[in-house]
């Protein structure tokens, strides 16, 4: 499990970035996969290698092990479930690209990312967060191993011509609150808002708010959650029958129960629970930043 991070500036605002450049209509990106990360290959200037797709993330971040010589323009703190980590600051990057899709002078926060590299033996060079999509429309197919980024019509859609998916299985409006994706859902007919993070390798709930819910769920184990700065502590497992998005109800369903108030504090919202792998596994999905939509199609052969 990757702990959600996102950041608490300590001094003043910065420029908006520039617009990226895109010269296409539909830009195909394989992708790989360490555990449950979706992994996409990019480049900051010279240095190419792995970053982790992570929609719990604002923007672009930068492991500091690669990146510590970067210029300091403004401190931060990392925060996640598991509380914050200092020394964090962000900076600028004159390049950035992934194959065609091209930034320049692109904002980074810059922090340590080393128990994601150590947990899954593999070189992370940073995450690539929401902002960094929020003029298109991002579709992850983990059955094809493939990401598409899609430019958007005047209406905010995906043009029909370039329409990849058609068997939907449910379509949800999201609220998209401090660059983080809010989806609202039902777990045993308790209405809760969802924190949606594709860098979470599973599904969470915040134990004080789903303490009335936990008659209804077995717990089936215990496990070992490891968040900012490498901490980690136990938490429970927990199967339930009934989690509804939209109007289409998933069964056979796992949760992570944990504290999330740390999290809530960091997103500048409170979170019921966070939804994850196991969520986002059962389905090829679409999120377009435009629309504020969240798709799920079925996969077909």
């Amino acid at each position: 499990m990757v702990d959600n991070i996102t950041f608490k500036t300590r001094s003043g605002g910065l420029d908006p970035d520039p617009e990226p450049y895109a010269d296409f209509q539909t830009l195909v990106v394989p992708i790989k996969r360490a555990g449950n990360l979706v992994i996409v290959e990019a480049q900051v200037d010279s240095l190419e290698g792995n970053f982790v797709l992570d929609t719990g993330a604002p923007g672009l971040v930068l492991n500091e092990t690669y990146f510590r010589d970067l210029p300091n323009i403004d401190d931060r703190e990392a925060a996640g479930i598991n509380g914050t980590s200092a020394g964090s600051f962000t900076t600028y990057v004159r390049n950035f690209k992934i194959l065609d899709l091209q930034y320049s002078r692109v904002t980074a926060q810059v922090t340590d990312l080393s128990f994601i590299e150590n947990g899954r033996h593999i070189k992370i060079l940073g995450l690539l967060g929401t902002r960094l999509f929020s003029k298109f429309a991002i579709t992850v197919d983990l059955f094809r191993n493939v990401l598409y980024i899609q430019k958007l019509d005047k209406s905010g859609n995906i043009p029909e011509s370039e329409k990849i998916f058609h068997d939907r299985l449910l379509v949800s409006s999201f609220s998209f609150l401090n660059d983080v994706i809010f989806l609202k859902g039902t777990v045993n007919n308790y209405t809760l808002w969802f924190a949606f993070d594709t860098a979470a390798e599973t599904n969470l709930l915040d134990y004080d708010r789903t303490k009335k819910m936990t008659a209804s769920m077995q717990i089936i184990g215990h496990a070992k959650l490891t968040g900012v700065g490498g901490s980690s502590f136990e938490v429970l497992y927990t199967r339930f029958d009934q989690l509804t998005v939209a109007d289409h109800t998933f069964t056979k369903n796992r949760a992570l129960v944990a504290n999330l108030e740390k999290m809530g504090k960091a997103y500048g919202h409170t979170v019921d629970g966070i939804l994850g792998y196991d969520f986002f596994s059962r389905g090829i999905f679409t999120i377009n930043f435009v629309k504020k939509e969240f798709e799920m199609y079925i996969y077909n052969n």
